[in-house]
């Protein structure tokens, strides 16, 4: 019996499989990425600015979380649990604004 059908366009279902429940590598892809992960700037305000309103120290700053992903993978998110990406949401992209003020 031969198994192969290189010009079939639909799902792979190997002979005897009713419900396509075999292992198949056709949906495998490379799921290599690049990504900015956290990145935090800040500035401290110079002291003789921040006595003058009765502070000793101030600065502020701005951080985020997940901010760029390069990457050919057609998914949501590369970087998917367990290797199996079943539609999965993408990590969420946070920003994060502060002041810190000692007095």
């Amino acid at each position: 019996m031969n198994l192969e059908n290189r010009s079939a366009n639909a799902l792979p279902n190997p002979v005897g499989a009713p419900t396509n429940n075999e292992t198949s590598s056709r949906f495998v892809e490379d799921a290599s990425y690049f990504r900015l992960k956290n990145l935090q700037i800040g500035y401290t305000i110079p002291k003789q600015y921040a006595e003058k309103a009765h502070i000793q120290r101030a600065r502020v700053f701005v951080s985020g979380s997940n901010l760029l992903t390069f990457t050919k993978y057609s998914g949501f998110d590369p970087e998917v649990g367990s290797g199996v990406d079943y539609g999965n949401y993408p990590q969420s992209r946070t920003w994060t604004f502060g002041v810190n003020l000692n007095f």
